[in-house]
């Protein structure tokens, strides 16, 4: 649809020590047995360590309006893991061929480090294992992945592709960011394809 109306009152609400703080980047996946789960990025007084900046929780709903939210962390940052040390955010939800699920999510390191997607499998979509290695990177950071299963097998994934621009005079870098995609064959191997689909600042 060309045209969206706003629904009135908030979907999900911090509600709990683990996203008191702050919660944000959803996304949403149909249950196979009717019903939404929404999972999102989350912080509050209960996070698992110090340094954490966000990690994901879930909620569940039968109509897509009013949902609750499910005990427990669905996928935490790995302070082991340079890349996905302090958060992990925005993440997308696909059914794998063997009925798994794959969950892709933007994960974020020290500033010096250029923002990556990494992925995790799940049988039930409550307990989630990291897959090992980075899914894409690139430019000067990805992130804020959204997953489309293709017709004919395999995946496009939608994502932002960040690019710092000349060094001012105040020692400051312009960093754009504009939607770029990558397709893959099998959910794992991921090539960008040429071009942007949206610039930064279009129009």
């Amino acid at each position: 649809s060309r045209r969206w109306r706003r629904e009135a009152g908030a979907r999900l609400q911090g509600s709990r020590p683990l996203d008191s703080s702050k919660l944000q980047a959803p996304g949403v996946v149909r249950l196979p047995s009717g019903g939404f789960r929404l999972f999102y990025t989350a912080v509050g007084p209960a996070k698992p360590f110090p340094t954490c900046q966000g990690y994901i929780l879930s909620a569940v709903s039968d109509d897509g309006l009013t949902f609750s939210t499910e005990p427990g962390i669905r996928l935490a940052p790995r302070p082991d893991l340079p890349h996905m040390s302090l958060r992990v955010l925005a993440p997308t939800v696909t059914r794998c061929a063997d009925g798994r699920w794959r969950m892709y999510f933007e994960a974020r390191g020290p500033a010096s480090r250029p923002t990556v997607i990494c992925s995790a499998v799940s049988s039930d979509m409550l307990h989630w294992e990291l897959e090992e290695g980075i899914r894409l990177q690139g430019y000067d950071g990805v992130g804020g992945p959204r997953y489309a299963a293709l017709p004919g097998g395999g995946g496009r994934l939608y994502c932002f592709g960040s690019q710092l621009g000349a060094q001012g005079a105040d020692g400051r870098a312009p960093r754009s960011q504009s939607v770029v995609s990558a397709i893959t064959p099998d959910g794992l191997r991921f090539a960008f394809e040429p071009g942007y689909r949206l610039r930064d600042k279009q129009g």
